[in-house]
């Protein structure tokens, strides 16, 4: 049994044990968390001494978690969450008080929200820093650690220790150019229609949110783009469609003219997601507040 002193476990080791957790790898934890690789080797050390347990284990080119680590992850969270309470301040006032937030979000709600945010924050003279992770549809683990305060998804919530706040609900629509073609009025003239399509990787797509009995029935994209910045430039110009929220309109494609599907679909949220830990924290209880008041103006809604 190791004799290490308990005291000298401290929240950045915590951290970084999480991150590991969660990346399955040192060296994605180490980017994660802005810290060298070695830095995380060196505290993977500390906790296996502390711990006594070899905590992760090499598995190919990636690292699996002992039986020790896995039972470690809950208490760890509800220290970090107790640390991060300990710091909450009742006296809060954003004009004096420093506000930065990590979000992830794709390149629409990122376009939609946060320019038109930052410059309300600029003219309310509030320093507020806000700091982006590129992510397509992100997932609700990053919120469960200290270097991600928010997300937004197009995924409802499903983890009892995971908040959220509904900002859209928008239907998917046929987005297209008016000057060059009209909008597809059957759904056989739907599906023999060119289109371009956003995959965020091999297994995620913008058309996921679509029915898979829509979908079966459509061939290969035209085009696949990695962002929905890249789908304009490709429609313009063409007889090529795309098939994306209707509340678009109002970013990245707000060049283009929509029409409502051929077919019925249920109309899609868009959610904020954000960890327990955050619930009660002034600065990001008025910070969620901004979010949800700049998607008012933007959509009316």
């Amino acid at each position: 049994m190791s004799k290490f002193d308990y005291s000298s476990i401290d929240g950045h080791s915590l951290q970084t044990f999480i991150a590991v957790l969660e990346e399955g790898a040192v060296t994605k934890a180490a980017g994660r968390i802005g810290v060298s690789q070695s830095a995380v080797s060196h505290t993977l050390d500390k906790l296996r001494t502390i711990f006594d347990d070899p905590l992760f284990i090499r598995d190919g080119r990636g690292i699996t978690p002992s039986a020790r680590a896995l039972a470690l992850r809950e208490p760890i969270e509800d220290i970090l969450n107790r640390l991060h309470t300990l710091s909450h301040n009742g006296d809060f006032d954003p004009m004096r008080d420093t506000l930065e937030f990590t979000i992830a979000t794709n390149d629409f709600p990122l376009g939609l929200i946060f320019p038109r945010l930052r410059r309300d924050l600029d003219a309310d003279g509030i320093d507020a820093r806000l700091n982006f992770i590129p992510a397509g549809i992100p997932s609700a683990n990053l919120t469960r650690t200290s270097n991600c305060q928010m997300l937004i998804t197009p995924a409802p919530p499903n983890k009892p220790d995971i908040r959220h706040l509904k900002l859209i609900e928008s239907k998917m629509v046929c987005f297209f150019d008016p000057e060059v073609r009209k909008a597809p009025k059957t759904l056989k003239e739907y599906i023999a229609c060119r289109y371009v399509d956003v995959r965020f990787s091999a297994t995620e797509s913008s058309q996921q949110v679509l029915p898979t009995s829509l979908t079966s029935k459509l061939s290969e994209p035209a085009v696949a783009v990695p962002n929905f910045n890249a789908v304009t430039p490709f429609i313009k110009g063409t007889d090529l469609i795309t098939t994306q929220l209707s509340v678009m309109e109002h970013g990245s494609l707000k060049d283009l003219t929509w029409a409502p599907l051929p077919v019925r679909t249920q109309s899609r949220p868009l959610f904020l997601l954000w960890h327990e830990r955050y619930e009660e924290d002034p600065g990001h209880q008025w910070m969620r507040q901004r979010i949800k008041e700049t998607v008012k103006s933007i959509t009316g809604t």
